[in-house]
């Protein structure tokens, strides 16, 4: 964890801006903690072998990473948050993992960096806890990248497509809420934009004879409910993000619900609040007397859907100051 009580006066503290020396004590079941603090591995404060809490339980390296990132580049533009905080509502108490205030405590965005698997349920009333509170959320998923695959780039862009991602049900429920979503990225230490589309497959037609008739089935596409198309721009710098309020309506998607209210979402600084990735899969007709049609991926280019060219290449390593292509020129509203 990144957070602790300090023994004297029971003050918040930071791994980061902690001393060795003093007691420290843990926010959740008060027992005492060790800071870690080193040359090679950021700073962080552990229980003792043999305490049991489950204040900071099962969380990763890449976690602590995406907090403290988090929290390092808002404070770079002079902006508050805190890291590791509890938020109160009529719901119960939350844990944001970075807290957002914007300038004049206008209002406040808890980023929620999710690696583990939640249900339905768990999203739902998490949420709904934050947006009772007054507090808009933004769900970010942590990217592992050799769950990924083969990765292409689409020419043209610094957009990737990965043809066959398994999705973990409660991406499906963020993108869903979201519209779209922001993944950190470890390795680079920033983050993509990421959607996700259908997987579209083809059945191949097969016939055979049953009690003396003909039978036929297949010849035909469907979207695949175990695979997603994934396309992911970037990555880019945390520098580059801003933070802005959306306003959700309560909606049924697929097999869950998903809760209204003030929201939150990211944009990245000096883009169209209504940018969106210009790039879809799209059925592409052939010119045979069946009408017969495939599925492809496509790339907007001067307003028109063009077929994309695709080149395998693994993702970069680094961040890059991108901005998007933008397709619209309405101005953009001042976030945080």
């Amino acid at each position: 964890m990144l957070i602790a009580l300090r023994g004297d006066d029971r003050a918040r503290i930071e791994a980061a801006q902690a001393a060795k020396g003093p007691a420290y004590a843990c926010p959740g079941c008060g027992e005492p903690l060790t800071l870690a603090k080193g040359r090679i591995r950021r700073p962080y404060f552990g229980h003792r072998p043999g305490a049991v809490c489950s204040y900071a339980a099962l969380e990763t390296w890449e976690h602590q990473q995406a907090k403290e990132d988090f929290a390092t580049a808002y404070r770079a533009r002079s902006l508050s948050c805190d890291v590791e905080v509890e938020v109160l509502s009529v719901d119960g108490d939350r844990r944001a993992d970075v807290l957002l205030h914007a300038p004049g405590e206008a209002y406040r965005v808890a980023l929620e960096v999710q690696h583990s698997t939640l249900d339905y349920a768990t999203l739902e009333r998490r949420t709904g806890a934050y947006l009772a509170a007054g507090v808009a959320v933004i769900w970010v998923p942590i990217l592992i990248r050799k769950r990924l695959g083969e990765t292409n780039r689409i020419a043209g862009t610094e957009i990737f497509y990965v043809s066959h991602y398994s999705a973990p049900p409660w991406q499906l429920w963020v993108h869903d809420l979201q519209g779209q979503l922001w993944f950190y990225d470890p390795v680079t230490r920033g983050v993509w934009r990421g959607m996700l589309d259908n997987c579209m497959l083809y059945r191949n037609p097969t016939s055979w004879f049953a009690d003396g008739d003909e039978h036929s089935a297949g010849g035909h596409w469907y979207a695949s409910e175990r695979w997603s198309s994934l396309f992911l721009q970037g990555p880019f710098s945390l520098s580059q993000l801003r933070a802005r309020r959306v306003k959700w309506a309560p909606r049924k998607r697929r097999s869950y619900y998903l809760p209204g209210g003030i929201g939150a979402d990211f944009v990245l600084a000096d883009e169209p609040a209504d940018y969106t990735m210009p790039v879809r899969i799209a059925a592409a007709e052939t010119e045979t007397a069946r009408g017969f049609h495939y599925y492809r991926v496509e790339h907007r280019v001067d307003n028109a859907w063009v077929g994309a060219s695709l080149a395998e290449m693994p993702l970069p390593d680094t961040v890059r100051e991108i901005v998007p292509n933008v397709m619209s020129l309405k101005a953009l509203r001042a976030e945080t």
